[in-house]
């Protein structure tokens, strides 16, 4: 080593904090901002070449100088003589860029994600105490946010990731320590911590677990009210669905307890042989118990037969059951506002706990506003419910459904299936053992599930006069119907038994003892009015719409105004935030006038700040503002709550997605916006929301409100990350007919796009022709992005279907296309698919050239996905010279990225699995090649990619074993 390079190798950075330099343990003065933030820029991009025009914008934002460049290379120089790097090789020149070479010991950042990886593969190992000791050392590094103090736009997103790594890595400590049982010290650890970050839920949760085992309960709930109040008020939104469920626990005494340490397992590799760490499971460990339904009536009358036919029904005792028992279905159906969700929930509440691995409830949608709920959502969040890692929830019906059934084998679930459609809606949802029960409702009278599935039928039809009669004198009280107790006869019979017009009909009079129940007779007997939908000359139940205008006559102006607008809201459910866009009110404003309609039983609410109609009231209200407001306030409404979801669907995809090109920049931003606290909220956010925006897009496609529907089209994707697969096609679909009469070429180009990459994944014909298309429609706007992002579609549809020069023509048309524009990144997408295309070819070297050159360009962005998936190519072109060690560090290292990837397995780690079981095959390591391809398969499998599962089991099936076993076994 040189004496140059002893001085570069004793030079130490952070970036754990304030940005500093050591030399010899010693301080570096940098002086001057400007080269602060070069420095910075370089490190935070630490081995890498980072481009000129890149380092121009860290340090000068987005307004430089003509004399940028002279002022970056002087600053430079500036800084290698601070660092005594006079034949620099420690800062580099490279390609009109610079670029800085440090190792490990030499940069904190660097030291914390390889100190944070170790933790985890001793964690996986089962070695829970060296895992917390790492982790604590990695955190040890930390002195303030990173970076703190620099102002650049350009580096508050890598700091911003790395302040990012630093929470997680508390959350995780946190955990392990709560499983070693270190409650008290995870509480002290904690306590100052979600202070500073009132809306971090992850280590709300991790506190509010170790306040209830050390047998505080009391300041657990306490910790989950705050939490709760902080997001409500800040962000419009309640906790997630963990914290909502640990809460209930708590509530119920039913508290997770800590877990012993797994014992340390040999592995039996060579010393100093480091092997990936196994995946995460895609069952979360000690998941809480599913308890999905709603809250039940308080004052439920009647329905005696009906729930003694449903007990008649309820499956024997999990010691009674035997291996010819099957699953039991009951299909309640009945006519609108009947009572059958009431009924069903009510009768689920008395028996659920004769089911103790869980209650799960879904409202599929299927009379009412927008579109029905698809099997494929339902078993989306019946997974999750499940204890089924988001990421790991497998693509299509088929898949979901395979695993969902598998999980509740063996288990006792009641399943609540409100508002079904069809039975075809259904059949995807029934588990296929015994021991559980399925309860469906639902207008239909469901036959196909009487004759295939054996479901045992109840109609539920209007309550009888004395049920009727019960309901009412629960509402009013016993002394005021005695004292009218012809009255009490005359408005059961007015309202034929109907239970939601009784209840609003009884709830006036409860709320007005100056009016008498004889007072609303007479008002309903000479009241001429009947919904439409009840058909007044055929249906005794006329005075239906009557009864709901006694309820909405009593609201104030601004609460009635904003009932009828309700009416125009196309979803399922409705946001506080939502509902203030579509009234043109503040959050405030809603969230005190929802409460208000929700008190007079007009809306329903179904979770924190969350709202929905019984269909009846929806056709009421939207009634209501057909006839009393403007087609002016009409299109108002529309606008302004499709503007609220198309802002808020973009910031929130610039989250999940930063370093995507979206054709819309720029949407309009609504009176009030509402932000997303991080990327976790973000992805909540468009999860939670997704039925609203699917439907948001078919109502501006409907009402020709074009450049909305352009713009959320270009937000929806989120969709392909969820395997909505089909959403995604349908939506496009219905956008194409918007962006063509829009005009514009890029937008009907965009759209085509998107259902192209959809109808790619899913290796349909029809992708081909929408990606040619596109492409063409770029190019006459004139859209580099989608030029290059059509063609790079096209390069893969060809390249699957082994149309080698075909791909080979795509995608080097994509490369030059993409060089010097944007970011970097379709550059780097454009490399890393010619480098996997040269690898089919065999061109091993022309592979490795343009996978590395990838892996560089993303690493510079800090997109760890396309990163892991250049490596893995990279790995297989050193396999093709034979160099199988070489190919062993790249793929461990894609392995590594692959598995913080947030819901793309099958892209990022499968493949780097795959291809790290290949070298470890030849280079004789066959346990361990066994256990990543059988990991690279059941990813495959779980995300509903059949095809890629069956190829890799094909591979081990043929591959060459030692002749001493037929085939090592994984363990």
């Amino acid at each position: 080593m040189t004496v140059s390079e002893e001085r570069a190798a004793r030079v130490e950075f952070q970036v754990l904090g304030p940005l500093q330099a050591l030399a010899d343990g010693n301080p570096v003065p940098l002086p001057g901002a400007r080269r602060q933030r070069l420095l910075a820029g370089l490190l935070m991009a630490a081995n890498s070449r980072v481009p000129m025009g890149r380092l121009i914008e860290t340090v000068f934002g987005d307004e430089p100088p003509d004399s940028a460049v002279k002022q970056v290379q002087n600053s430079a120089s500036v800084l290698r003589e601070r660092l005594k790097d006079s034949e620099r090789r420690l800062i580099v020149t490279e390609e009109s860029g610079y670029r800085i070479r440090v190792r490990e010991n030499q940069l904190d950042s660097l030291r914390f994600t390889t100190t944070l990886a170790d933790s985890r593969r001793q964690a996986a190992e089962g070695d829970l105490d060296r895992a917390v000791s790492s982790i604590r050392s990695a955190l040890s590094l930390w002195r303030g946010p990173a970076l703190d103090g620099l102002r650049s736009a350009a580096l508050r997103g890598p700091a911003a990731r790395l302040d990012e790594q630093r929470l997680g890595a508390l959350e995780l400590c946190a955990r392990w320590r709560l499983e070693l049982g270190q409650h008290q010290e995870v509480v002290d650890d904690l306590s100052d911590l979600v202070h500073s970050h009132p809306l971090r839920e992850g280590l709300h949760a991790q506190l509010i677990t170790a306040l209830d085992r050390c047998g505080r309960r009391a300041e657990a709930l306490h910790a989950f009210h705050r939490l709760s109040t902080s997001l409500v008020q800040e962000l419009g939104v309640g906790p997630g669905a963990g914290l909502q469920r640990l809460h209930e626990q708590i509530l119920a005494g039913h508290s997770q307890p800590s877990r012993p340490s797994r014992p340390r397992r040999g592995n039996g590799t060579q010393p100093g042989t480091t092997l990936p760490a196994p995946r995460v499971p895609s069952i979360t460990p000690a998941s809480p118990t599913p308890r999905q339904l709603p809250l039940a009536i308080r004052d439920f009358t009647g329905r005696t037969d009906h729930l003694a036919a449903l007990d008649a029904l309820l499956p024997p005792g999990s010691h009674e059951l035997g291996s010819g028992q099957a699953v039991v279905i009951s299909a309640l159906d009945g006519s609108g506002g009947v009572g059958k969700t009431t009924l069903a929930v009510h009768w689920a509440h008395r028996v659920q706990h004769r089911f103790p691995d869980g209650t799960l409830h879904t409202d599929l949608r299927g009379y009412g506003p927008g579109r029905p709920a698809t099997p494929a959502e339902v078993l989306d969040d019946f997974l999750v419910a499940l204890g089924v890692q988001p990421a790991a929830v497998p693509a299509g019906t088929g898949a979901r459904s395979g695993l969902y059934r598998t999980l509740a084998s063996g288990r006792r679930i009641l399943i609540v299936l409100d508002n079904a459609n069809s039975a075809e809606q259904v059949r995807p949802l029934l588990p296929a053992t015994p021991g559980c029960m399925v309860l469906v409702t639902s207008r239909d009278n469901l036959s196909g599930l009487v004759v295939t599935e054996a479901a045992h039928r109840l109609t539920v039809d209007v309550l009888s006069p004395s049920e009727a009669k019960a309901l009412v004198v629960g509402i009013i009280g016993p002394r005021r119907a005695a004292a009218d107790s012809a009255a009490v006869d005359d408005l059961v019979g007015l309202c034929s038994g109907l239970p939601l017009a009784l209840r609003i009909a009884a709830g006036r009079a409860a709320a007005h003892p100056n009016i008498t129940v004889a007072d609303i007779v007479t008002e309903l007997t000479h009241e001429d009015s009947a919904l439409d939908a009840l058909s007044r000359n055929q249906d005794p139940r006329a005075a239906v719409r009557t009864v709901f205008a006694w309820s909405y006559d009593q609201l104030t102006p601004p609460q009635a105004r904003l009932f009828r607008h309700l009416g125009l809201h196309p979803g399922p459910d409705i946001s506080t935030p939502a509902a203030a866009a579509l009234a043109d009110l503040t959050p405030r404003e809603a969230r005190s006038l929802l409460s208000a309609l929700a008190d007079a039983h007009l809306i329903e609410p179904v979770a924190q700040d969350r709202y929905r109609f019984h269909d009846l009231l929806r056709a009421y209200a939207a009634e209501l503002t057909h006839d009393r407001d403007t087609e002016h306030d009409h299109r108002r409404a529309r606008q302004a709550v499709l503007s609220w979801y198309t802002h808020t669907a973009h910031t929130a995809d610039r989250q999940v997605y930063p370093t995507c090109t979206r054709l819309t920049t720029n949407p309009l931003t609504p009176p009030h916006p509402h932000p997303h606290a991080d990327r976790d909220r973000a992805w909540a956010w468009l999860t939670a929301e997704r039925a609203n925006l699917v439907a948001a897009l078919h109502h501006a496609v409907d009402h020709q409100l074009d450049q909305h529907a352009v713009q959320l089209i270009d937000a929806l994707g989120f969709l392909v990350l969820t395997g909505a697969w089909e959403d995604r096609i349908t939506t496009a679909t219905a956008g194409l007919r918007a962006a063509r009469r829009t005009g514009a070429p890029d937008h009907e180009a965009n759209v085509l796009l998107a259902r192209g990459e959809a109808l790619a994944h899913l290796r349909r014909p029809e992708a081909e022709p929408d990606l040619t298309r596109a492409a063409e429609l770029a190019q006459d706007a004139s859209n580099i992005h989608l030029q290059i992002a059509a063609r790079t579609e096209l390069g893969q549809v060809t390249r699957r279907q082994k149309r080698l020069t075909e791909a080979l023509r795509h995608l080097q048309e994509a490369l030059t296309l993409s060089r010097g524009h944007g970011t970097g990144r379709w550059e780097a997408v454009a490399e890393g698919n010619l480098a996997d295309l040269y690898a089919d070819l065999g061109n091993h070297h022309q592979a490795i050239a343009h996978g590395a050159r990838s892996a560089e360009l993303r690493h510079a962005i800090g997109d760890t996905d396309g990163e892991a998936c250049a490596l893995a190519t990279v790995a297989r072109g050193w396999q093709g010279t034979g160099d199988h060690h070489a190919a062993l560090t790249h793929a461990r290292h894609a392995v590594e990225l692959g598995r913080a990837s947030i819901g793309s397995h099958e892209e990022t780690l499968a493949p780097s699995l795959s291809v790290l079981a290949t070298s470890l095959h030849d280079l004789g390591r066959e346990s361990e090649a066994l256990s990543c391809w059988q990991e690279a398969a059941q990813i495959y499998t779980e995300k509903g990619l059949h095809a890629d599962a069956d190829a890799i089991n094909q591979h081990i099936r043929t591959a060459t074993w030692p002749t001493s076993s037929s085939m090592p076994t994984h363990r």
